[in-house]
Protein backbone atom coordinates (compact mmCIF):
# COMPACT_ATOMS: atom_id res chain seq x y z
CA UNK A 1 0.00 0.00 0.00
CA UNK A 2 1.49 3.07 -0.78
CA UNK A 3 2.46 5.90 1.54
CA UNK A 4 -0.01 8.90 0.97
CA UNK A 5 0.96 12.41 2.23
CA UNK A 6 -1.65 13.95 4.86
CA UNK A 7 -1.67 17.50 3.59
CA UNK A 8 -2.40 18.99 7.71
CA UNK A 9 0.79 16.96 8.54
CA UNK A 10 2.80 18.14 5.98
CA UNK A 11 2.14 22.11 7.07
CA UNK A 12 2.54 20.85 10.24
CA UNK A 13 6.42 19.73 9.37
CA UNK A 14 6.89 22.41 7.23
CA UNK A 15 5.94 25.27 10.17
CA UNK A 16 8.33 23.56 12.81
CA UNK A 17 11.11 23.60 10.19
CA UNK A 18 10.53 26.99 9.15
CA UNK A 19 10.56 27.78 13.05
CA UNK A 20 13.86 25.82 13.53
CA UNK A 21 15.86 27.93 11.67
CA UNK A 22 19.00 25.40 11.61
CA UNK A 23 22.71 27.05 11.62
CA UNK A 24 26.06 25.57 10.24
CA UNK A 25 27.39 24.93 13.59
CA UNK A 26 23.92 22.60 14.55
CA UNK A 27 24.47 20.21 11.99
CA UNK A 28 27.16 17.53 12.60
CA UNK A 29 30.28 17.81 11.06
CA UNK A 30 31.20 13.83 11.13
CA UNK A 31 27.42 13.78 9.61
CA UNK A 32 27.91 15.65 6.68
CA UNK A 33 30.89 14.56 6.06
CA UNK A 34 29.72 10.86 5.64
CA UNK A 35 26.96 12.40 3.34
CA UNK A 36 29.64 14.09 1.21
CA UNK A 37 30.83 11.51 0.93
CA UNK A 38 28.54 9.31 -0.29
CA UNK A 39 27.03 12.19 -2.90
CA UNK A 40 30.86 11.95 -4.34
CA UNK A 41 30.04 8.23 -4.57
CA UNK A 42 26.62 8.41 -6.28
CA UNK A 43 27.57 10.96 -8.58
CA UNK A 44 31.19 8.83 -9.48
CA UNK A 45 28.37 5.85 -10.08
CA UNK A 46 26.24 7.69 -12.00
CA UNK A 47 28.41 8.84 -14.55
CA UNK A 48 30.06 5.14 -15.07
CA UNK A 49 26.56 4.58 -15.48
CA UNK A 50 26.23 7.35 -18.08
CA UNK A 51 29.79 6.48 -19.71
CA UNK A 52 28.89 2.78 -20.08
CA UNK A 53 25.67 3.16 -21.39
CA UNK A 54 27.06 5.96 -23.98
CA UNK A 55 29.39 2.98 -25.82
CA UNK A 56 26.17 1.07 -26.86
CA UNK A 57 24.10 3.46 -27.30
CA UNK A 58 23.84 5.87 -30.21
CA UNK A 59 20.16 7.19 -30.66
CA UNK A 60 19.10 10.40 -30.13
CA UNK A 61 17.02 9.94 -26.98
CA UNK A 62 20.01 7.81 -25.74
CA UNK A 63 21.79 11.09 -25.76
CA UNK A 64 19.03 12.85 -24.26
CA UNK A 65 19.06 10.72 -21.46
CA UNK A 66 22.53 11.37 -21.27
CA UNK A 67 22.88 14.67 -21.43
CA UNK A 68 19.92 15.20 -19.25
CA UNK A 69 22.01 13.03 -16.45
CA UNK A 70 25.50 15.19 -17.01
CA UNK A 71 24.06 18.02 -16.61
CA UNK A 72 22.21 16.98 -13.50
CA UNK A 73 25.49 15.69 -12.26
CA UNK A 74 27.30 18.60 -13.13
CA UNK A 75 24.86 20.69 -10.96
CA UNK A 76 25.36 18.62 -7.97
CA UNK A 77 29.32 18.52 -8.43
CA UNK A 78 28.71 22.74 -8.38
CA UNK A 79 26.61 22.68 -5.30
CA UNK A 80 28.94 20.37 -3.36
CA UNK A 81 31.91 22.19 -4.73
CA UNK A 82 30.71 25.23 -2.86
CA UNK A 83 29.78 23.89 0.34
CA UNK A 84 32.62 21.83 0.52
CA UNK A 85 34.47 25.31 0.38
CA UNK A 86 32.26 26.78 2.57
CA UNK A 87 33.15 24.78 5.37
CA UNK A 88 36.70 24.99 4.69
CA UNK A 89 36.64 28.57 5.15
CA UNK A 90 34.03 27.82 8.04
CA UNK A 91 36.51 25.34 9.80
CA UNK A 92 39.20 28.13 9.29
CA UNK A 93 37.42 31.16 10.51
CA UNK A 94 36.52 28.46 13.86
CA UNK A 95 40.38 27.91 13.95
CA UNK A 96 41.42 31.56 14.22
CA UNK A 97 38.70 32.53 16.53
CA UNK A 98 39.91 29.58 18.77
CA UNK A 99 43.08 30.81 18.61
CA UNK A 100 42.78 33.91 19.23
CA UNK A 101 40.49 33.96 22.12
CA UNK A 102 43.24 31.37 23.45
CA UNK A 103 46.05 34.27 22.66
CA UNK A 104 43.87 36.47 24.11
CA UNK A 105 43.38 34.38 27.19
CA UNK A 106 47.13 34.49 27.38
CA UNK A 107 48.15 38.18 27.14
CA UNK A 108 45.63 38.42 29.91
CA UNK A 109 47.13 36.45 32.30
CA UNK A 110 50.99 37.41 31.66
CA UNK A 111 49.64 40.98 31.93
CA UNK A 112 48.18 39.92 35.37
CA UNK A 113 51.39 38.14 36.55
CA UNK A 114 53.66 40.88 35.34
CA UNK A 115 50.91 43.88 37.51
CA UNK A 116 51.29 41.50 40.16
CA UNK A 117 55.18 41.05 39.97
CA UNK A 118 55.76 44.87 39.08
CA UNK A 119 53.58 46.04 42.34
CA UNK A 120 55.55 43.46 44.57
CA UNK A 121 59.12 45.36 43.24
CA UNK A 122 57.48 48.30 43.59
CA UNK A 123 56.25 47.96 47.19
CA UNK A 124 59.48 46.53 48.21
CA UNK A 125 61.57 49.85 46.78
CA UNK A 126 59.61 51.68 48.50
CA UNK A 127 59.62 49.75 51.98
CA UNK A 128 63.10 49.08 51.61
Amino acid sequence: MPILSDPVVAAENAACRAQEKLKPEDINSDWLDDMVKRLFNELDRQMKQVEESRIGSTDASGRAANARTLASLERTLERLSRTERERAAQRTSKALTKDGNRRAEIERKISRIIGIEFEGQSSQRTSG
